[in-house]
């Protein structure tokens, strides 16, 4: 059956089992389509309280009232969220982590299952947004997670987390479900409502000014049955982004040690492949300028035809603008210590790492150098659409139906990604690194050098790679719920999706390869290994080390204009050769349907409500990829049946115990779904193939919840969640095997121009290449528990009674699973009156690991913990009228990758503070 067919059985069958009893609903709410109620009072009836107070009133009214174990983020005020970003304000819920790029949130970690086991539903519907970061960030997004920082907050009111699931939620997440609500006309009152914005923040390091604008307009008519709301978002934000990184350490043999000749050398053997003693592989200091314009609009219709309708018609664009300029001067040591000469290495025995020494460095055989001033320049968009139909019905007073159908669509495209190299020229004695003295920010000389001529220097390498990510969602669902007495409700839906990805990728440089100097129409001087540097491509970097923490280093050197000595080698006008790994597409076809049977009831005095049910889906597949240099689509299905039990046992009038069980699913990460491979040409040999296995079974577990939750007041909660999650189907990698590269069936273009493997086959070298495939693996659990604690401070004398407090603490454990921090905890202390409003808010996550250690027990990867420290604060001049001031990092963080288990510094940057001033107006 194809798309449209399926598509079309779905909305048919909906759309008639809505309008037979005559087109008039009422809207209607609940967990599991919480897009709809317009109506719903959020505020807690006793509870008559402003700003950030009044967001953690309703929020905790919500999760009250859940059927599971829900949390949620409430905007303060009409277009005012709590915080600029929505993955800041996510990690403010327990179980919740971030990761940052360019100093705010991207992607989130539920539970300690990341952003590819999380899904995240807008309006209802589910959505994926994505866009690029740098190499060593992730890069491009090609996985299933979803990059909060492509939206303006003040575009939503609502943040809903489910973290328990039921057979009315569509499957598709091990972690949780994540709702994002915009504003609708019927949020409000009648007659006509406006809100505005207007913020200017200004960064410490990069000494830059950024505007922040937002507005919303709404009106409904006196009669409650028609409204229309529009309202939209902009901000530019200039970020540096300043450090140290080393692209991780190795060891390796270079060509002398204290002036003897390797490897037969007396002191070769301590410090070569077989000591272990690792050295930085590109050990660099560098700058990152990041220029950002968001701009986000939201638009939604709703009216009732009867008093037993509500149609609402929804609408979200949203563009993410920026460039990345990227500047490092750095010295590759990578597979490149054959052309360097080491006088007194300085050993750490306690890391095993070579500390310190002086280093002779010559050029490499090819003409390239080990020494270079490499920029990088990135232009980024993404472009997101959706719109979304709701339509709710009440039939009788009894029986009750939902209709939902919508598109959504995220296209990102990187259309420049260039590099350009500057090379040292000719031999550089005295070169010296010292970690003694800081272990992230070591003292670097470049002895003979001078890295601020450029006549030391020749133009000799370049890269472009263009790319793109697009994802699309078209969705139809319909619901139907029956009373079938006062305490059972009956409901039953069927659901179709359709979800297709796709990704491409471009190398220019696999054309007439890297070198300037072979380019077509390009001529070097005569023994030239560059082009000659004219000032017209150069952008030197000046006053580079603020707030570092720095000493014995260049603060300023030469760096490429990257889009001048582009044009000069006529770059873009080179077609680019497809890079077959990152050139492939994913389409899915979901077909479910689900019965559920919600029920009120009595266990002796105890009230007890919650739900049981079962959700039953097929998934088609179909993956498209290219195994050497020939397109292969494969085909395959599979289905899962998943029943789920929610319970809820009123113990008190204030004290909850929730129990929840169900079996979930999340589909196999999308780039494991390619027929294809990617190759890595930079670490070996052996060099690694990984292939993809479009035959993978999704991700299959089972969910076992408990909440123990005491509303002490009507604002106050204690709570405690604990956890577990048995996941059948776990990937890992099956057993690898080594062939020489010939035995590979690839083709010898395939490695980029100037990486290891490349240099290797052109000098006639056969290296061997470790081919691996994922495959379903053996299973992994995963448990933990949450508390969390939140109250104002009624109790205490005047003016400590305007205080208040919310927090919480998550504590995971596995064996297994990586990527989670075992120890996480936020905290708010607040202050509200009348006029006032203040808070400061602490986000700490522990170190977690990216990457297990290898069977030496080496090379292990993550990132360092980190403690997160913001400020925010209104001020209410008039009843319509309020002054803001917020300061974001005041404590500039550093973000810190480490490798190795002794670990060592991968990279060591901030970004500095951010402070903000604004005004907000409320009609």
């Amino acid at each position: 059956m194809n798309r449209q067919t399926k598509f079309g059985i779905c909305a048919g069958v909906s759309l008639i089992a809505l309008v037979s009893g005559g087109f008039s609903a009422i809207a209607q709410e609940s967990q599991d389509n919480p897009a709809a109620n317009a109506d719903d009072d959020r505020v807690l009836d006793s509870v008559v309280v402003t700003g950030f107070r009044n967001s953690l009133a309703e929020a905790l009214d919500v999760k009250r009232n859940a059927s599971g174990v829900v949390d949620a983020i409430v905007a303060e005020d009409i277009a005012a969220f709590p915080d600029l970003n929505l993955a800041e304000s996510l990690q403010r819920i327990s179980g919740v982590s971030i990761d940052r790029v360019g100093g705010e949130g991207r992607q989130i970690t539920v539970r300690g299952l990341g952003a590819d086991f999380t899904r995240i539903r807008i309006n209802g519907m589910e959505a994926l947004a994505t866009t690029g970061a740098s190499d060593s960030s992730g890069g491009s997004n090609r996985g299933r997670g979803f990059d909060f920082n492509t939206f303006a907050s003040d575009l939503f009111n609502e943040i809903r987390v489910s973290k328990t699931t039921s057979a009315a939620q569509e499957e598709g997440s091990l972690g949780a479900t994540v709702d994002l609500l915009t504003a609708q006309p019927f949020d409000y009152d009648s007659g006509l409502t406006a809100a505005g914005s207007a913020q200017m923040g200004y960064n410490d390091l990069s000494e830059e000014t950024s505007p922040r604008l937002a507005g919303l307009l709404s009106y409904q008519n006196p009669e409650g049955n028609f409204g229309a709301l529009l309202s939209a978002a902009y901000s530019d934000r200039t970020i540096l982004e300043e450090g140290f990184s080393t692209v991780r350490w190795q060891d390796g043999n270079f060509r002398s040690v204290n002036g003897a000749a390797c490897p037969a050398g007396p002191d070769c053997a301590s410090i070569d492949t077989n000591s272990l003693v690792y050295h930085p592989r590109i050990p660099r200091y560098g700058r990152l300028t990041h220029e950002q314009e968001r701009l986000g609009l939201t638009g939604s219709i709703q009216f009732r035809p009867t008093d037993r309708t509500t149609v609402s018609l929804d609408g979200l664009y949203s563009q993410f603008d920026g460039t990345r300029q990227e500047e490092y001067l750095e010295v590759f040591f990578r597979s490149q210590e054959g052309s360097i000469d080491v006088t007194n290495p300085v050993i750490n025995t306690s890391n095993n790492t070579l500390e310190s020494g002086t280093f002779t460095i010559s050029p490499n055989a090819n003409g390239t150098h080990p020494i270079r001033s490499e920029a990088r320049f990135d232009k980024l968009t993404t472009d997101f659409t959706q719109v979304t139909l709701n339509v709710d019905h009440e039939f009788t007073d009894s029986l009750r139906g939902n209709f939902l159908v919508g598109t959504v669509e995220s296209e990102f495209d990187n259309p420049v990604q260039t590099t350009i190299f500057f090379d040292a020229i000719g031999e550089v004695t005295g070169y010296t690194y010292d970690f003694s003295q800081g272990s992230q920010t070591p003292a670097i000389d470049f002895g003979s050098l001078d890295v601020t001529d450029p006549s030391q220097f020749a133009f000799t390498e370049f890269r472009d790679r263009p790319q793109s990510v697009s994802n699309s969602f078209d969705t139809v669902a319909g619901t139907l719920e029956y009373d079938l007495n006062d305490t059972l409700t009956l409901s039953g839906g069927v659901s179709f999706k359709q979800f297709e990805f796709s990704t491409t990728e471009a190398r220019r440089e696999s054309t007439f390869g890297s070198s300037v100097c072979g380019l077509p129409g390009v001529t070097c001087p005569v023994g030239a290994t560059g082009l000659p540097i004219t000032a017209d491509i150069l952008s030197p970097v000046m006053g580079f080390g603020s707030g570092l923490g720095a000493s014995g280093i260049d603060t300023s050197w030469i760096s490429p204009n990257v889009a001048a000595a582009a044009a000069l080698i006529g770059v873009y006008g080179i077609p680019g050769a497809v890079q077959a790994g990152n050139t492939r597409s994913v389409k899915e076809e979901d077909l479910g349907g689900f019965a559920q049977l919600d029920f009120e009831t009595q266990l002796g005095t105890i009230p007890v409500r919650g739900n049981a049910g079962v959700r039953y889906v097929e998934t088609t597949v179909t993956s498209t990829g290219s195994v050497s240099g020939t397109t292969v689509t494969v085909d395959r299905s599979y289905e899962d049946t998943l029943p789920s039990l929610n319970l809820t046992f009123e113990m008190t009038e204030d004290f909850y115990i929730r129990l929840g069980a169900a079996k979930v699913m999340a589909r196999p990460s999308l780039g494991n779904l390619t027929p294809g491979g990617a190759l890595d040409s930079f670490n070996g040999p052996p060099f690694r193939y990984n292939s993809g296995n479009p035959g993978l079974d999704p991700f299959r577990a089972k969910a076992y919840d408990a909440s123990f939750e005491w509303y002490f007041s009507e604002e106050g909660l204690l709570a405690l969640s604990v956890f577990h999650k048995d996941v059948d189907s776990f990937f890992t990698r099956s057993t690898t095997t080594e062939v020489p590269f010939s035995q590979t069936g690839l083709p010898a273009s395939l490695p980029p121009a100037s990486s290891p493997l490349f240099n290797l086959i052109q000098a006639g070298g056969d290296p061997l290449v470790e081919i691996a495939q994922v495959s379903n693996g053996g299973s992994a659990s995963l448990q933990g528990f949450e508390l969390a604690y939140q109250q104002p401070f009624t109790f205490l004398p005047a003016p400590f009674d305007n205080f208040g407090f919310q927090g919480n603490y998550t504590y995971v454990d596995s064996d297994e699973i990586l990527g989670f921090s075992p120890n996480a905890y936020n905290a708010t202390l607040y202050y509200e009156d009348d006029r006032l409003s203040a808070r400061i808010s602490a986000a700490y996550r522990d170190a977690y690991q990216t990457n297990a250690p290898n069977a030496a027990g080496r090379d292990e990867r993550g990132y360092d913990a980190t403690t997160n420290l913001d400020f925010a604060s209104s001020y209410k001049l008039t009843d319509s009228i309020d002054v803001t001031f917020e300061a974001i990092n005041l404590t500039d963080e550093f973000e810190q990758q480490i490798f190795d288990t002794a670990d060592l510094v991968n990279v060591y940057h901030h970004t500095g503070r951010e402070f903000l001033f604004g005004v907000r107006y409320k009609y």
